[in-house]
């Protein structure tokens, strides 16, 4: 499950939790077409809350090839920034992923979410005159983490 808040927009705060499947991850890139296409600057905040939030389901490495290929120059330009906290224990085994070359804009993966924040705040945002609120992020992780999971209606 893939749930965003956008409350603090222009940053956008991305909460994985458990097994991805291939539809998700669909509706997660439907999501930033969604964010791409405001024609607005922001960065984003990807909080994997477990091991499991890192697997990739069968079948998504193409789609995802296709899609960064297809949405690459806007990502370039819209994007500001992003930043990735992976759960401690993963975090050596996930570090040397180049998220920066492959997504074109300036990225880095995290053990924790305040060092997550102090990079976005410092790098990202304070360059172009933008202020992050922690405090207000870490509410907003923690009303994403705990948002019910929606169920499919008879």
């Amino acid at each position: 499950m893939i749930r965003h808040e956008l409350s603090q927009w222009p940053l956008v705060i991305s909460v994985s939790s458990g097994l991805q499947t291939l539809e998700s991850m669909n509706a997660f890139t439907e999501d930033w077409n969604r964010w791409l296409d405001r024609r607005e600057p922001f960065a984003s905040l990807r909080v994997f809350a477990d091991a499991d939030a890192l697997v990739h389901p069968e079948g998504s490495a193409q789609s995802a090839k296709q899609w960064l290929q297809a949405r690459g120059q806007d990502i370039r330009r819209h994007m500001m920034g992003m930043a990735s906290v992976v759960p401690a224990d993963q975090y050596e085994k996930i570090r040397k992923m180049n998220v920066e070359k492959l997504f074109g804009v300036p990225a880095s993966i995290f053990a924790s979410t305040d060092e997550a924040l102090a990079w976005l705040g410092e790098r990202i945002l304070a360059p172009r005159g933008l202020r992050l609120d922690a405090a207000a992020v870490h509410a907003a992780i923690g009303a994403t983490r705990a948002t019910p999971v929606p169920r499919d209606l008879p």
